[in-house]
């Protein structure tokens, strides 16, 4: 049994995969919002835009205005969870996954987690190089990458209120970058509605933002442990409005960026816009906020699998993520593998696990969460039905025409499977346990 972390570092957050104690979970609409709208109103939503660009202007902005609107029913969904319950993304897995299952979905929020904070210390390391080169110093890639990671990883150390004042801080940041862009486009740039179109398809777009919010489900309920549980209706619209409002924002501008610039590239598009060194700062400080969840959500996954301390696997979760930069995931080609990546290892996850809560139990029991031998150990801890849905639904993802957008019906394809085959699975591992069978 995980017991109550603590740490004796002043400042730092000792919660960890253990329930969230219900009196510190004050968090109300307001207090959600701001922390989803930091996280939104990030260079990552601009990039997921600019990359809709080849499907054309009004196709991938209809992409990604219907697919935004459906990740924000899952942020809902997640964060409602949490704050009903206090359990963080990959705890809550523990219930369809069973408590050594919990292994599956801990894991694919690593691979999420770790690459995103690649793809974002990519932004700010070659952002940082043309700043310097700008004054006449050459810095290689490696060495900025190396250490701005570890330094972006340092506030997600310290935990959950260096992020919220860190989201207090970037949004006015990212505020002024935006209007500098679109200020750019507007004054200096004519832009043809009906620029693109011979790349991606009209459901190539619609799969970018659910495959790169892939981890969404486990982001919302993170944050939303934190969140009032007398009306959990309140933190959950505040996350899930401050997600729908500002990513399509975010979106719209970077479709119509990419289309001006010529480049899907966030860091060639601040230069080709003509907004040089002060643009570039900002999508420094802008990229920051991102990379902070990023090895936030990711240290929990990982101390869920390893049973340590978050703070050091939040710490191990930078490294991992700063020699993925290093390595080059920051590229076209490297990003689209890695969306890939992300629909057939986590978005079956969200399927079973909504199915599980919403459906079948309507809560959880905080305790079971860490007993062994108990309603959540199934057989010898793993949850045959979970597992196998899992599978299935990452089969799918892999063997679906694009046109089925696997981001989302893989999801789907896992949560029938897992309502289906529940109950007689559940039955036939109480038979085994009454035939002198035991699961264990």
């Amino acid at each position: 049994m995980i017991t109550h972390i603590t740490i004796e570092m002043p400042l730092i957050e000792t919660e960890g995969v253990n329930v969230v104690p219900e009196s510190d979970r004050n968090r109300g609409f307001w207090q959600i919002f701001v922390i989803w709208a930091g996280f939104t109103i990030v260079i990552t939503n601009f990039l997921l835009g600019s990359l809709t660009v080849t499907a054309g202007l009004v196709t991938g902005f209809a992409a990604a205005v219907i697919s935004i609107a459906l990740v924000g029913i899952v942020v809902y969904l997640g964060t409602k969870i949490a704050a009903t319950e206090g359990t963080a993304g990959t705890t809550a897995m523990r219930a369809p996954f069973g408590i050594q299952g919990r292994v599956i979905p801990s894991l694919a929020m690593v691979l999420a987690t770790v690459g995103w904070f690649g793809v974002q210390t990519g932004i700010v390391a070659s952002s940082t190089q043309q700043i310097l080169a700008n004054f006449g110093y050459s810095v290689p890639f490696a060495v900025l990458a190396a250490i701005l990671g570890l330094v972006m990883a340092s506030v997600a150390i310290f935990g959950y209120q260096w992020i919220e004042w860190l989201n207090k801080i970037a949004v006015p940041i990212m505020t002024v970058l935006l209007a500098m862009v679109v200020y750019q486009i507007v004054t200096n740039y004519s832009t043809d509605l009906s620029t693109g179109g011979e790349g991606m398809t009209f459901w190539a777009a619609l799969n970018v933002f659910p495959a790169a919010t892939a981890a969404f489900l486990i982001v919302a309920m993170d944050y939303g442990r934190y969140g009032t549980p007398e009306d959990p209706d309140r933190p959950s619209l505040g996350a899930s409005i401050a997600w729908v409002a500002f990513a399509i924002a975010l979106a719209a501008i970077g479709i119509v960026a990419a289309a001006a610039a010529g480049t899907w590239n966030p860091v060639d598009i601040m230069v080709e816009l003509g907004l040089g060194s002060v643009g570039l700062l900002l999508l420094v400080a802008g990229s920051w906020t991102t990379n902070v969840t990023n090895v936030y959500a990711g240290g929990i996954a990982l101390s869920q699998i390893t049973g340590l301390q978050r703070v050091y696997m939040t710490t191990l979760t930078g490294l991992i993520g700063t020699v993925l930069a290093i390595a080059g995931i920051f590229s076209f080609g490297g990003i689209m593998s890695f969306l890939s990546a992300l629909t057939i290892t986590l978005v079956p996850t969200t399927g079973v696990l909504l199915v599980h809560y919403y459906l079948f139990e309507g809560g959880l029991d905080e305790d079971e969460l860490f007993t062994r031998d108990g309603t959540y150990w199934y057989l010898r801890g793993w949850n045959p039905t979970a597992v196998g849905a899992w599978i299935v639904g990452a089969v799918f993802a892999i063997l679906a025409p694009e046109y089925l957008v696997p981001a989302l019906s893989s999801a789907v394809v896992a949560g029938v499977i897992y309502y289906v085959a529940k109950r007689p699975v559940d039955d036939w591992i109480e038979s085994r346990a009454r035939t002198g069978k035991p699961a264990d």
